[in-house]
């Protein structure tokens, strides 16, 4: 049954914070990237008309399993203010079996659907890609298509035949967000967090407990708690991807002049700034940086192109959420953030922010939206690459989940994009000393 409630090219350093968002807990992990869990959290999801979403779900099991899964829409309305929408629907899958669709345009049943092989040319014997072959096999439900320009999330909880939460454990998933760019499809994809469910999951029906200690051996609680701190490993914005300057695409030094580029050793003298152009010692000198890292804005603030740069964004979601009453959701479940971050001389800078049910920014969106370049996260003001940013839920609130992502450009102007998950660390339950108990609220079927 479905029902719709309306309300009001990667570098090393990337490849660190991949791995560091990879890591999870032992046995009695707080929340996990990699392992089966009983609710799955896609906190990014867009089908926009710049964007789209493959969400790919798998049964781990060899029994057939069920899901209620929730769509929440984030995108504003005629007043600018966020729909708030929430979509839900149901999926079922056969034993170990995988699933996908494309958030804009759903899946729907159809049984006569197929995939047929290229009978002829170099390709024969192998199915050429099309929409049929995308949504040929078995069907795990009918899954509503998303409106144009949805911004928002998905969340899917494991339940037995009648629709009762349960505990299985069964169910791992996957998003990739394309992203239409000069050259046809920018991709760039992230693990669904998953959340484990305890033999007593779902004893208090709809109202699912986030409250199992992540260092308890005994079963206290009927899903694992939420972390207690994210850690999210970055570039600083308006930075410079070493990879990009290695290649001569960055910024290059010139003698004061466009295009009259300085020479070393053959090679383009790579910069970041006007002063990396200086003999050393030099505080002032003629040369320049051409195609400086930049970031071009519209008057509402949104980034409409880049040049030279990195640029960091997180999205956030609150683990307390009621798909019930979404209204009630944002009142009661919103999270102020406390964000630390540290440069590579271990210099401290601090920030906060508010999470109400979904929050999408650039970093420098935060402390200096009009103008990056005098953010606290900005290269010219923290003066190192890499930054280390831990985000921190208020001592007396819920927890909150997320996903990062780098948007990277040359001096063209070209963009990539990357997603991650990052690292977390200990649980709000054990952290409040048992007081704060996240919890989500199913909507009737």
């Amino acid at each position: 049954m479905r029902t719709v409630k309306w309300s009001a090219l990667l570098s090393g350093f990337c490849g660190v914070a991949v791995a560091l968002g990879g890591l999870t807990s032992s046995a009695h992990a707080i929340v996990t990237t990699e392992r089966g869990a009983s609710i799955l959290a896609f906190p990014k999801v867009l089908a926009t008309e710049a964007a789209d979403t493959i969400i790919q779900i798998a049964n781990t099991s060899n029994n057939m399993v069920h899901a209620r899964c929730f769509y929440v829409n984030a995108a504003p309305d005629s007043f600018g203010q966020p729909q708030w929408q929430v979509t839900d629907f149901n999926i079922w899958l056969t034993k170990q079996q995988p699933t996908s669709w494309t958030a804009s345009s759903g899946r729907f049943i159809n049984l006569t659907d197929n995939c047929e092989p290229v009978s002829s040319g170099p390709l024969v014997g192998l199915f050429e890609p099309s929409e049929d072959c995308a949504q040929a096999g078995l069907d795990p439900g009918a899954i509503p298509p998303l409106p144009e320009g949805f911004t928002g999330e998905l969340k899917c909880v494991e339940v037995d035949v009648s629709g009762n939460p349960m505990g299985g454990n069964h169910l791992k998933g996957e998003a990739t967000v394309k992203t239409a760019s000069g050259i046809g499809y920018d991709t760039a994809k992230y693990n669904a967090i998953g959340i484990v469910g305890t033999e007593i999951a779902g004893e208090t029906g709809d109202e699912l407990l986030l409250n199992q200690p992540s260092d308890s051996e005994d079963v206290v609680g009927q899903y694992n708690a939420c972390p207690n701190q994210l850690i999210v490993n970055h570039f600083s914005e308006l930075s410079t991807d070493p990879a990009v300057l290695s290649a001569g695409q960055g910024g290059t030094c010139t003698d004061g002049a466009p295009g009259q580029t300085q020479q070393v050793g053959g090679w383009s003298t790579p910069c970041q700034s006007d002063a990396d152009c200086c003999e050393p010692g030099e505080t002032m000198c003629e040369s320049i940086c051409e195609n400086a890292p930049a970031v071009a804005l519209d008057n509402e603030g949104s980034v409409l192109a880049m040049t030279s740069a990195n640029l960091t964004e997180l999205t956030l979601i609150p683990c307390s959420q009621n798909f019930e009453d979404p209204f009630t959701s944002i009142e009661e479940n919103a999270v102020t953030v406390q964000m630390v971050t540290y440069n590579e001389f271990e210099q401290r800078t601090s920030f906060s922010t508010t999470v109400e049910c979904w929050k999408k920014f650039f970093m420098f969106q935060l402390d200096s939206p009009f103008n990056p370049e005098n953010s606290q996260f900005a290269y010219p003001v923290q003066g190192t690459l890499g930054l280390q940013t831990i985000l921190s839920p208020n001592p007396d609130e819920g927890g909150v989940l997320g996903v990062a992502g780098i948007v990277r450009s040359d001096a063209e102007g070209t963009q990539a994009r990357t997603l991650m998950n990052v690292h977390m660390v200990g649980d709000k339950f054990s952290t409040s000393g048992g007081e704060i108990v996240d919890r989500i609220i199913l909507s009737g079927q």
